[in-house]
């Protein structure tokens, strides 16, 4: 049995090499895109709530392109999708690239012209995502079931994760050198993925395959403890980008306003993304908190803890504990809805639409609002709107697993 495991398990990491591949290197273009984004919009002029409006378009075009794909387009050949995806999403790096040194040659007149540019052209990357990493994770998770499951998205996770952790640091050291380095570097991320891709072998057959179990299998749970975590998993998913996508977005303004730098906020998001990859890793490798209520809320109690630090700190080493506490919950509230969502699933590119949609809400919720905050009321309005969010959410995820609970516990009497 143990061989068994081990051939399939080798098996399936040697096949799907070339996808992880791609992974890391998507992830790595957008988290030196996005992390050098704040600074490169006010370089050439913009502020905080353009600022605020490029991720809010990046992921407002992203949902909507998901409900299209969803909807329309799953049937669409997993390798083609994501080939075509990355294809536009290289062209809309070009055009930052071309907007970024347009804004510089023309001087502050143009400028505003050129901010809009590069918003447009983030939304325009991000509707092509819709195509990328629904699919991509369809494609990873093709054909396995269980503990197994798991551990092929545990793998995948820390592909992307690890992508998101060193972009980053990458992204704060080149805008500081020139706003353009960020976007090119972008660039060469997206050629990469793409010669990736066309490396991988397509063994799904068709996206929405229905998947067969793995030779490791864990207590099958009922439908209804099922349908119970994955709403409570995908409360803290939203939660939990939200709160993300406010730090992203403004807390690197607030950062530097206190007095650190751009290559300092680039250390303190790698602190996170390191925790998250640790986090997304370890969760992908051991199942001990499947099914299990107390570290979903532990992680909005994590979120809240990390999100007091940001209002009451001032800092470095206050900020950088804030990034391992909300690293940490981060990556956990992914892993738990990416796992409870595609479990005994059918159509699975269908279901990690779901969660990529969750997600978009979430980042769209975050950085829309926080930046109108930021511009309007002050610059912590953002943190304690989140903090707002995630305490409604606590109360959320009790009220479905009470309900769950007595429902259960009304079919056991009866």
């Amino acid at each position: 049995m143990i061989r068994e495991h081990q051939t399939t398990d080798s098996v399936g990491t040697g096949r799907n090499w070339p996808l992880y591949g791609a992974a890391f290197a998507t992830a790595l273009s957008l988290g030196i895109c996005w992390t050098a984004m704040p600074f490169v919009l006010t370089a050439i002029g913009g502020t905080e709530t353009h600022v605020g409006y490029a991720l809010a378009g990046n992921s407002l075009a992203y949902m909507a392109a998901l409900v299209f794909a969803g909807s329309l387009l799953g049937h669409l050949d997993v390798r083609w999708a994501t080939r075509l995806a990355t294809t536009i999403a290289l062209i809309a790096a070009v055009m930052m690239v071309a907007a970024v040194f347009g804004s510089g040659r023309q001087g502050t007149s143009d400028g505003r012209a050129w901010i809009w540019m590069i918003i447009a052209a983030g939304g325009c990357g991000g509707a092509a995502m819709a195509l990328f990493w629904p699919f991509l994770m369809s494609w990873v998770s093709a054909h396995f079931e269980g503990l197994e499951l798991n551990r092929q998205l545990g793998r995948y996770n820390g592909s992307w994760s690890s992508g998101g952790l060193i972009g980053p640091v990458i992204g704060a050291w080149l805008v500081e050198q020139n706003p353009i380095w960020p976007m090119v570097a972008a660039v060469v991320c997206f050629v990469a993925s793409l010669a990736l891709l066309g490396l991988a072998r397509n063994n799904t057959g068709h996206t929405d395959e229905t998947t067969r179990p793995g030779p490791v299998a864990e207590p099958p749970q009922n439908g209804r403890s099922l349908a119970a975590y994955r709403w409570m998993s995908r409360v803290a998913l939203f939660c939990a980008w939200a709160s993300q996508a406010i730090v992203r977005s403004q807390f690197a303004l607030l950062f530097v306003a206190l007095g650190h730098s751009e290559a300092q906020f680039g250390i303190y998001y790698a602190v996170f993304a390191l925790c998250n990859f640790l986090s997304l890793t370890t969760s992908g490798r051991w199942a001990f908190w499947h099914f299990k209520l107390a570290p979903l809320l532990m992680g909005q109690v994590m979120l809240l803890a990390a999100l007091l630090m940001m209002i009451y700190g001032r800092t470095l080493s206050v900020f950088v504990i804030s990034a391992i506490v909300l690293g940490l919950p981060f990556g956990f509230a992914y892993s738990s809805h990416l796992y409870y969502g595609v479990s005994t699933s059918r159509n699975r590119s269908a279901r990690m639409t779901i969660h990529e949609m969750v997600i978009s809400i979430g980042i769209v919720t975050g950085a829309g609002t926080g930046g109108h905050l930021a511009r309007h009321v002050g610059p912590y309005a953002p943190y304690w709107f989140a903090v707002a969010l995630i305490g409604l959410g606590l109360i959320a995820q009790l009220a479905i697993h009470f309900t769950s609970s007595c429902r259960a516990a009304r079919r056991q009497t009866s």
